[in-house]
């Protein structure tokens, strides 16, 4: 389902936006995305400082659980108010500029 969703952009436009990432960003966390896709997310979370941020505190939230210590409580927020901004549609859907 994933390289469905992907396959349309790849020929289109090689960038992906805010909004696709976060779709996915579990997944590519998890290493679970093919290569071309992961490519494209990586891509993103290179040039994008919002998602960067936002990967950034999933791969703390994640390493806490492994470790079975308590996250941060900077994580949890950032995580908090990220889902609440996908909920209210409030990720920028734009892509490739940086500047989200």
């Amino acid at each position: 389902m994933i390289r469905k969703f992907f396959r349309r952009r790849r020929g289109d436009m090689p960038a992906l936006s805010c909004e696709e990432v976060a779709r996915v960003l579990q997944t590519y966390l998890d290493s679970e995305l093919d290569d071309d896709t992961a490519r494209l997310v990586s891509a993103h979370l290179d040039m994008c400082r919002q998602c960067g941020l936002e990967a950034s505190v999933y791969r703390d939230l994640k390493a806490a659980i492994a470790h079975r210590s308590e996250p941060s409580e900077q994580s949890v927020h950032r995580l908090r108010d990220f889902g609440h901004k996908l909920v209210r549609g409030e990720v920028e859907a734009e892509s490739g500029n940086g500047t989200t």
